[in-house]
């Protein structure tokens, strides 16, 4: 004969389902409580007509159909205007500053691809600049050792 502790636990039973407790009806109308004070006025995203008057504007940076995306930095990328002052002060100091010009050109352009930062036109037209006049600059001191090397002297 099975006796309770000779029969192994297989965990609590429910009670068939002819016993259970009717259940409510799922279609019946809720009874929500009454007195909640109103809900603030929507914020509404910037441009093309919005906000409208008398709603608070959006955040700058606010994409109206990707709110989850990280703003933008506002403003164009620092590197990028240095980058092309430099390039162009290149022209004026024998062509040192356009060494800086093209570095700062490669930093700003990868900078602003991964911010989203206004520049990147600026900082390629550094790069390209500074790096004409670097190539002028490394073709005129190989001419200068070529010629120097070879021997060769202006004579008037």
């Amino acid at each position: 004969m099975n006796t309770p502790q000779d029969q192994p636990f297989r965990g609590a039973e429910f009670p068939p389902l002819e016993q259970s407790a009717p259940q409510p009806d799922p279609y019946a109308p809720v009874d929500y409580p009454t007195g909640y004070p109103p809900l603030p006025p929507p914020v509404y995203p910037q441009g093309a007509g919005y906000p409208p008057p008398g709603y608070p504007p959006a955040y700058p940076g606010y994409h109206p159909y990707d709110p989850y995306r990280p703003a933008a930095p506002l403003g164009t990328n620092g590197k990028a205007i240095a980058s092309l002052v430099t390039a162009l002060a290149g022209l004026m100091f024998c062509g040192l500053p356009s060494i800086a010009g093209l570095i700062l050109g490669i930093i700003a352009m990868r900078e602003c691809r991964r911010t989203g930062q206004d520049g990147y036109g600026l900082a390629l037209a550094g790069t390209i600049v500074g790096g004409l006049i670097t190539a002028l600059i490394v073709l005129y001191f190989v001419f200068v050792i070529g010629i120097a090397a070879s021997g060769w002297q202006w004579a008037p």
